[in-house]
């Protein structure tokens, strides 16, 4: 037995509040944050097609000093540019995100520069209304739109101060995009149990949240405007995304992150399509991580006992699973070709965890 020996990260996440209606309590929690002068940052659809944002600035009440509703998805950078003019102008001192994975992304950005022209960290209060769990980490996103790439950087100050989970307010979110996010959650989960090194404490939120995913996503999706059942999603994607700095994401996020920038497909839909196919690839060399998961699932019931074996039972439950949310499964369903293939393999720059002469291959199984 080898010696269990690591680091484990903390972030400086202060407060997370959740369960129906905790988004009532945005306007005491700015206050305790020093907040006076709000932003609040979200994309167009959801400020125009729901009534969440609408919600969120009558929460915040004489707090609320502007919004920016201009993040578009995989938050190009000329977006951020606008949002922080406006930011200047207002002479905001304090961020509200309100979305998906985007805004909360540009959040991040935006508070981040803003520390850079005045030497303090605006707080950020994150409300997602998806189960991307990108407001669990230090993680930004953003895309350069001359060049069609999404780059990321990391800095521990960039997490949110607050996040608020509040399932009432994701009723509105259209149902394949919630769903496919969970399995974007999914994705966190299944590669934190793989990356490099020792994590033993994410390793056993991880799999509460794949156990916890695959009870509650199909639920969700036979009973949409279940509130209860939303809430243990976006608990799941808490679990999923648990301390971002202990435990590198693999293969299915590289993939994800070079096909959804450049042909504009959500992440949530590329962890759909790469997720199943990268566990079959991984089935040798993390035999035994991923065959932790089928034994989550019970899969090992049904008379499998070796670890390639059970690993192989856990990449067919999340294809299946996937296939089960009525969700795209190929970069086909979504309007690539094969000669989009070979833009992607053809991209400048190493491909990250994968020989360039593999890259190609593996495009055509997700195809």
């Amino acid at each position: 037995m080898s010696e269990l020996k690591g680091d484990f990260y903390y972030l400086p996440m202060e407060h997370v509040i959740f369960g129906a209606g905790s988004a009532h309590r945005l306007s005491e929690e700015v206050i305790r944050l020093g907040g006076k002068r709000v932003l609040i940052v979200t994309g167009q659809t959801l400020a125009t097609q729901t009534d969440v944002v609408k919600k969120i600035e009558a929460y915040l009440g004489e707090y609320h000093i502007a919004t920016f509703s201009g993040i578009r998805q995989h938050t190009p950078k000329s977006d951020l540019e606008r949002a922080l003019e406006i930011a200047r102008q207002h002479k905001i001192d304090a961020l509200v995100s309100v979305g998906g994975g985007s805004p909360i992304d540009g959040t991040k950005a935006i508070a981040l520069e803003l520390f850079k022209e005045h030497g303090k960290m605006p707080p950020h209060v994150a409300i997602p209304t998806t189960l991307s769990a990108a407001e669990f980490t230090h993680i930004v996103g953003v895309t350069d739109e001359a060049l069609k790439m999404k780059t990321g950087f990391v800095n521990p100050r960039a997490v949110p101060h607050t996040v608020i989970l509040d399932p009432e307010l994701t009723l509105s979110t259209p149902l394949v995009l919630w769903l496919s996010t969970g399995i974007r959650a999914l994705d966190h989960a299944v590669e934190t149990l793989y990356a490099p090194g020792a994590h033993p404490i994410n390793d056993v939120l991880a799999l509460e949240a794949i156990h916890k995913l695959f009870a509650y996503l199909p639920k969700c999706k036979a009973n949409p405007e279940d509130t209860a059942v939303r809430g243990e999603l976006q608990v799941a994607a808490w679990m999923s995304f648990f301390s971002s700095m202990s435990a590198a994401m693999g293969l299915s996020h590289n993939l994800g992150r070079r096909i959804g920038a450049s042909f504009d497909v959500p992440h949530g839909i590329t962890s759909c399509i790469t997720l199943a196919p990268v566990m079959y690839l991984m089935v040798e060399k993390h035999a035994a991580a991923l065959a932790k998961i089928a034994r989550v699932l019970e899969l090992d019931r049904a008379g499998i006992t070796e670890e390639v074996g059970l690993a192989k039972a856990a990449a067919a439950a999340v294809y299946k699973l996937v296939q089960d949310l009525g969700l795209p499964q190929h970069l086909k369903d979504v309007g690539l070709t094969e000669i989009n293939l070979a833009e992607i393999a053809s991209t400048s720059g190493p491909f990250p965890l994968l020989p360039p002469d593999q890259l190609e291959k593996v495009l055509k199984i997700l195809w």
